[in-house]
């Protein structure tokens, strides 16, 4: 437990000198003025335009993850290609330390870009009437899905560098909305780019039109979140203890 504060200390000294913590705060601050700034605009219904801020938030996550993880892994491979992780006591330590730092201020990132955008419109919109509760589901429900997204830019970022990594994000951004549609009604289940934005509304309604069908639809999508998440994350730990760096160019 030492060796792990140790790690992430040393984590947190590296990444101060980055936008890493920046981007946490400023991306949600930049995205609740932007949202509120188009309801009041456009006079869109203030419940309909939530539940589009969290698919939207949903869809750019594979990016908003290879922005992350390549923040995270640049600053080691610079540091001589890794020679720091190649020459750590403990790699699955120093895995778990860096997972750790991509995980913690994603989580408060969600709920201040999920809650913050509720309580201003609670505060301002007279239509606005989901509950605190749902939107705090829907924040847990985005940062879930996007677990397999960090994982998966993570490996791909030590093991490929930052080109593959956000051209990758792309392909997931483009594929998210394309299973949005009817083309992805019977497969979303299989590709994690996709959990979040199919997840909200059929959470949504759900709790708010207290009906059973889109129950079997959230079951699925929950197993396939846990079982290909763990998968993925069982790979990132066996393929990392394995790793022999990567130069600068990658």
């Amino acid at each position: 437990m030492r060796g792990l504060k140790q790690d992430i200390q040393a984590d947190l000294f590296k990444l101060r000198k980055t936008a890493f913590f920046w981007l946490h705060l400023v991306v949600p601050f930049l995205g609740i003025i932007i949202f509120f700034g188009y309801q009041k605009l456009t006079n869109y219904p203030a419940d309909a335009l939530t539940i589009n801020y969290f698919q939207l938030l949903a869809l750019i996550y594979p990016i908003l993850a290879a922005w992350m993880t390549t923040i995270l892994v640049d600053q080691e491979i610079e540091a001589g290609g890794g020679f720091f992780l190649l020459n750590a006591s403990s790699k699955a330590r120093v895995l778990f330390s860096k997972i750790i730092l991509l995980l913690t201020p994603g989580v408060f990132s969600c709920l201040f870009i999920g809650l913050g955008y509720h309580l201003v419109l609670s505060q301002i919109s007279s239509d606005y009437s989901l509950p605190l509760s749902l939107i705090f589901i829907l924040t847990i429900v985005i940062w879930g899905s996007a677990l397999f997204l960090y994982f998966f830019h993570l490996w791909l970022g030590f093991c490929f560098g930052r080109n593959v990594n956000f051209a990758l994000a792309a392909v997931e951004f483009l594929l998210a909305a394309l299973l949005l549609t009817g083309l992805g009604e019977t497969i979303w289940f299989f590709f994690p780019c996709a959990w979040g934005i199919r997840l909200v509304p059929l959470v949504t309604t759900y709790f708010s039109g207290n009906t059973l069908e889109a129950l079997p639809k959230i079951e699925m999508g929950l197993g396939s979140i846990i079982s290909l998440t763990g998968i993925m994350l069982i790979f990132l730990f066996v393929w990392f203890s394995k790793w022999e760096g990567r130069g600068n160019e990658a």
